[in-house]
């Protein structure tokens, strides 16, 4: 199979937006580690996991409470998230 140019073109440009879109790990780490953001770091799962460990520094935001506490979030900062991963 072989990829038309305007194709390969799409696949590089999604590509590469997606990589602007997301912040790496190590560079969370390194924040958290130093208590320093300049991000807003959401935690996006419930309230019962956030109240049971927390990255310190980030928000309890949960995918419910967008509509009701989009108005506190920074429109100067980068927006953050994270919630359970699989491994």
């Amino acid at each position: 199979m072989e990829f038309r140019p305007e194709e390969i073109r799409a696949n590089r440009d999604y590509f590469a937006h997606k990589l602007k879109a997301e912040k790496q790990r190590n560079d969370v780490l390194k924040a958290a580690e130093a208590g320093t953001f300049d991000f807003v770091l959401l935690d996006t799962r419930g309230a019962e996991a956030f109240a049971g460990g927390h990255i310190p520094g980030a928000w309890s935001f949960t995918p419910s409470d967008v509509e009701d506490k989009s108005g506190l979030l920074p429109k100067d900062r980068e927006l953050v998230t994270y919630c359970w991963g699989h491994d």
